[in-house]
């Protein structure tokens, strides 16, 4: 029996230690920046490119699935509505719930303040406009889209 007390005593302390390894851990790596380029782009409005964006937001790349209310998902995926991209979808996960933005160009909720270099490194970089981490759920930011539009 004391063996056994003897053995749950040092689980006990190892689990203490490892916990508090991760909140210290966590807490020091939780605030870091990232110096990625900021493009000198500027959107383009070529009515082609224009197209092919659309094309990409509703199709292929998926950006829709996340950019709409969750009540909007379905009749995007399977029935091609093109609908603001307000956001609104959420992903419960521990630790947390993830929400996607709003990346319309409103100037107090959504994508309207930040430059067309800002738009450009959060998407191929994750990169927000404080140089902090987007979480990565964008799936295509480094995959070449050689899609053409029908």
């Amino acid at each position: 029996m004391k063996s056994i007390l003897k053995v749950l005593k040092w689980l006990g302390i190892c689990l203490v230690v490892l916990l508090v390894a991760l909140v210290a851990f966590v807490q020091l790596t939780w605030n870091k920046t990232y110096d990625a380029p900021l493009p000198q782009i500027s959107a383009s409005q070529d009515s082609l490119a224009v197209a092919r964006g659309r094309y990409l937001v509703y199709g292929p790349a998926h950006c829709a699935t996340c950019h709409v209310p969750m009540d909007k998902i379905m009749e995007v995926e399977s029935v091609g509505t093109e609908f603001l991209l307000s956001g609104g979808w959420e992903f419960p996960i521990p630790p947390g719930t993830f929400r996607a933005p709003n990346i319309t160009p409103d100037m107090e909720t959504g994508i309207g303040k930040l430059s067309d270099g800002q738009i450009a490194r959060a998407l191929r970089y994750n990169v927000k406009r404080n140089n902090s981490c987007l979480f990565p759920f964008m799936p295509f930011r480094t995959f070449p889209m050689r899609i053409s539009v029908p």
